[in-house]
């Protein structure tokens, strides 16, 4: 088996990010004035690489859903500052929105980028202070490319969990999931591949550090809790030789130790198959998959609690 680090070609565009800590300043330098009960975030639409190349969103329509709703249209700053009253909120990004790149003294050129990140996606505005959230657009690009932490080299894992069964000593918050499904995406910086020429020919991938996203309506247990507690981590995913020009996901597992006061785990069970490319030696090729497969979340802290349900997804790990 060899191991190296792989160039995988993706860059991911992190343009809208809510700072965390205390209240945000805007961009002048001037904190905004918040009323008892009130919170503040900051919708970056531009994004500067480590290289001094620009990223901008442009054209979005920011629709704000919670105790109270807005509509952001205005996308010629630099960076959106809202103030809102404490509490759950949803953000969909509407409109004829793309990114563009930016460079000085030419005009604006728009590029190929795909929005990943569930849309719309839930967060919590907290008295005082702000939290992050992030909308995460994946854009092809050749070569190796360093622009910082605003973009990435990883892959990621988009779709929707189906909560069927909860399994533990109750009351539990995985109870309150049963019946439900939530849109999620599954992200990851960088990636480290290994080929296993064994039986079956495997293509191993280890991602991280991993951020976990739920969208759909908001849920404190789902966005408060859980996700935190899977991201920062790191995911293992494995792609297996499933005869000829096909191929299944493995594995796909989180087991993050990072995040008292509770830790979870989740991995998949057995997934569906779908065509698949292989190389000489019958190790599938970094591609995109597709996962329709049972999963488990557990709780590995106190007794042991467990939702379990079905993935349905698609993603790549580059």
């Amino acid at each position: 088996m060899t191991m190296k680090k792989q160039n995988l070609g993706l860059l991911a565009l992190v343009l809208l990010a809510v700072a965390c800590g205390g209240a945000p300043g805007n961009p002048d330098g001037n904190e905004p004035v918040l009323r008892d009960g009130e919170g503040a975030i900051q919708l970056p639409l531009l994004t500067t690489g480590a290289n001094g190349q620009g990223y901008r969103l442009t054209g979005g329509i920011f629709e704000i859903t919670g105790p109270v709703n807005r509509i952001l249209m205005d996308t010629s700053e630099d960076t959106l500052t809202v103030q809102l009253p404490a509490g759950g909120y949803t953000l969909e990004l509407t409109g004829n929105y793309q990114v563009e790149r930016v460079v000085p003294n030419e005009p604006p050129q728009p590029i190929q980028a795909t929005l990943v990140s569930p849309n719309p996606m839930a967060f919590t505005v907290a008295e005082g202070e702000a939290r992050t959230v992030r909308f995460i657009f994946k854009t092809p690009a050749p070569g190796t490319t360093d622009l910082g932490f605003t973009v990435d080299t990883g892959g990621w894992v988009t779709g929707t969990l189906d909560f069927v069964t909860f399994t533990g000593a109750g009351p539990s918050p995985f109870q309150d999931l049963i019946g439900k499904s939530a849109p999620f995406t599954l992200s990851f910086e960088t990636a480290v591949l290994s080929r296993s020429t064994g039986f079956p020919p495997r293509l191993n991938i280890e991602g991280s550090p991993v951020l976990v996203q739920f969208g759909g309506p908001y849920s404190a247990f789902l966005n408060e809790s859980l996700a935190p507690n899977l991201s920062g981590g790191l995911v293992r995913m494995s792609l297996m030789n499933n005869g000829p020009s096909s191929v299944r996901m493995d594995l796909l597992d989180i087991n993050n130790a990072f995040g008292p006061p509770h830790l979870f785990s989740l991995m998949i069970g057995p997934n569906t198959a779908f065509p698949g490319l292989l190389d000489k030696d019958g190790v599938p090729l970094p591609q995109p998959f597709q996962i329709d497969a049972p999963f488990n979340i557990t709780s590995a802290s106190g007794p042991l609690m467990q939702v379990s349900g079905r993935m349905r997804a698609t993603g790549s790990p580059r």
